[in-house]
């Protein structure tokens, strides 16, 4: 018996985004799938820590612990963000410590099962 597999193609969540204080992304459905992944990607100087938040509501929000932590230091760089969760809801925060910088980041979603 077939099924769908529910996606959400690539889309920009942030555009041009001042690292030079905190970035919260667009909030994202992520009803019908299970797994997000983030591309993110930087330019600059940039000092902080990049986070996960998740939600059921869209009103309280909290982090997704992440295998490994994301951070800036202080140089251009890129990363990826894979995650598995249940939630509803989902975005992407980066929180500045120091320095300058310009963020794109873009999200997929997926079920990995139809």
């Amino acid at each position: 018996m077939g099924g769908t597999k529910r996606v959400i193609t690539p889309y920009d969540i942030v555009v041009d985004g001042d690292m030079s204080s905190t970035i919260t992304g667009e909030s994202t459905n992520i009803l019908y799938t299970d797994r997000v992944s983030y591309q993110i990607k930087y330019t600059g100087t940039p000092t902080g820590t990049f986070s996960v938040q998740v939600s059921n509501d869209e009103e309280t929000w909290e982090d997704l612990t992440l295998s490994v932590p994301v951070t800036a230091t202080g140089s251009a760089d890129n990363h990826f963000i894979d995650c598995e969760t249940g939630a509803s809801f989902i975005r992407l925060v980066y929180t500045a410590s120091s320095g300058a910088g310009t963020l794109q980041a873009i999200l997929v979603a997926k079920s990995i099962s139809a």
